[in-house]
């Protein structure tokens, strides 16, 4: 009996130590569970591990992440620290995202108040109101010269050139880069949108025009010009001869636009597309110009050539751009690829080469972004200034690389500001923690999207007031990119909540 007594009361001791232990076990999971809880939730801020668990646990969970290639690089710029890595070093096709490395490199080599000029250059002598010899138009890289830029630009020949006669025509002179119109790697069957230009140094309209379509009173279409040129061709087609089921379109590299003359219209419509050479184009658009403005045009003689060739020297006009502070703005908020393939074909002759071509600019920028922006050789390929090649690659370290340069260079400020903003959606009681609650939009970056793609590098401001710099890039996703905008939005929630 003695010995059996001794044997329970063992085992009962054994029990009790053993819910002791559990019991000290829940104790301790219970405080760190609340030390988690009060560091991510309570103050509504997440320390670098805690981030870094958070951004894991949205990347691992979230569907797109799962069948795309997803990278993601985020830094402290006031630390310099790395917060977050996830295949930083993998390159991704950028798409428009590539516009930021094109804005950076241009604002270092013309400065934020640079302006591009366009010259119209009476090649002849003037006399009487009389102009022996040719308008010449030439193109001096300002890629936000509108139609209306050109028309005020016709009122000047009359009124400061008083010019009222032609003998001779409108030339435009696009001499300044080589002939080639499209970069390498555009999409044949992007022809003809309006993303999809023609580059020259002379752009009107980021050389995109529009097709009035309108019904007549059977309802039947006819289409012109706006504003009006004799070029390109306007041919009206049935359905057999149509090239698709477009109401206007413009078949790859050809120049006639071919409407559906036998298609009924309830109301007029506008189509925007690109022509194959702008050239003509904008000297037919500004010899009706002139002709408005009371300019009457006659074809030259021999004799009138012979009177030109010895005549006075040429009379110009010129016509000032916007800053380069301000294209970069309408380049990085509209996203107009324009801009970047003139800027790109212009750091070329800035640095010395004649008549570039695409290699040429694209080599100029690439050897800035190593040499002075100090990207890591390999971790991008430069190939033109817009983002429309498919063969253009960045990494998400060559991006924030690329961020962190700009945050400590005089051209900051500029190119902060033309980048696009975004909110992140924020609950009350997350913002009502906030130690900067500034109204101003937290994100400010530069997106990207075609078919697979979608992108975004820029900085993002905490709720503690601290600038991170990220780069999110995805690529090899079906569909469009909506899941893409809430895992970035759901990354964007994790950063704002950063404190160091």
């Amino acid at each position: 009996m003695e010995v059996q007594a001794r044997s329970v009361d063992r085992s009962g001791a054994s029990l009790f130590a053993m819910e002791f232990c559990m019991l000290v076990r829940l104790l301790c999971s219970f405080c760190l569970l609340f030390v988690t809880v009060r560091s991510a939730s309570a103050d509504d801020s997440l320390d670098a591990t805690i981030l870094e668990m958070r951004l894991n646990e949205v990347l691992d969970a979230h569907p797109t992440a799962k069948r795309t290639t997803v990278t993601l690089k985020v830094v402290d710029l006031e630390s310099g620290e790395t917060l977050y890595d996830r295949g930083g070093d993998r390159l991704q096709v950028p798409a428009s995202n590539l516009k930021i490395y094109t804005s950076a490199c241009a604002l270092d080599t013309f400065g934020p108040d640079h302006r591009f000029q366009t010259i119209v250059r009476a090649d002849g002598p003037i006399e009487n109101g009389v102009l022996r010899g040719d308008l010449k138009l030439i193109g001096g890289g300002d890629a936000m010269l509108t139609s209306k830029d050109l028309q005020k630009l016709a009122k000047r020949v009359v009124d400061e050139l008083g010019i009222r006669q032609i003998i001779g025509g409108v030339v435009v002179d696009n001499s300044r880069y080589a002939p080639r119109l499209k970069g390498p790697g555009w999409m044949w069957d992007d022809e003809p949108s309006y993303y999809n230009m023609s580059v020259t140094p002379l752009m009107v309209d980021f050389n995109v025009l529009t097709v009035k379509l309108t019904p007549d009173a059977e309802g039947f279409v006819y289409a012109k010009l706006e504003p009006p040129s004799n070029y390109p061709e306007l041919v009206s087609v049935g359905a057999d001869a149509a090239a698709g089921n477009e109401l206007a379109t413009r078949r790859p590299y050809t120049e006639p636009i071919e409407y559906r003359g036998d298609r009924k219209l309830d109301k007029p419509t506008e189509l925007r597309m690109t022509m194959h050479d702008p050239g003509p184009w904008v000297a037919g658009m500004l010899t009706q110009m002139l002709a408005e403005a009371g300019v009457n045009f006659s074809p030259p003689s021999r004799k009138a050539v012979a009177d030109a060739e010895g005549g006075v020297a040429a009379r110009e006009l010129v016509h000032v751009g916007p800053t380069l502070a301000e294209t970069l703005k309408h380049f990085n908020h509209v996203s107009e690829n324009a801009v970047g393939e003139v800027l790109l074909h212009e750091i070329a002759l800035a640095r010395g080469v004649e008549r570039p071509d695409w290699p040429e600019g694209a080599k100029a920028i690439s050897k800035w972004l190593v040499e002075q922006a100090k990207l890591e050789p390999g971790s991008f390929r430069y190939v033109d200034g817009s983002g429309l090649s498919r063969y253009n690659l960045i990494s998400a370290d060559s991006s924030v690389r690329l961020l962190q340069y700009l945050k400590q260079s005089d051209d900051f400020e500029p190119f902060f500001q033309s980048l696009p903003t975004s909110e992140v959606k924020l609950d009350e009681a997350t913002l009502a923690g906030a130690s900067d609650q500034s109204p101003a939009p937290r994100v400010s970056a530069k997106g990207g999207s075609m078919s697979s793609v979608s992108t975004m590098s820029g900085y993002l401001r905490t709720l503690d007031g601290r600038l991170l710099a990220f780069s999110l890039l995805a690529n090899g996703f079906i569909g469009n990119n909506e899941p893409v905008f809430d895992l970035r939005q759901q990354v964007w929630r994790e950063l704002v909540r950063y404190r160091r």
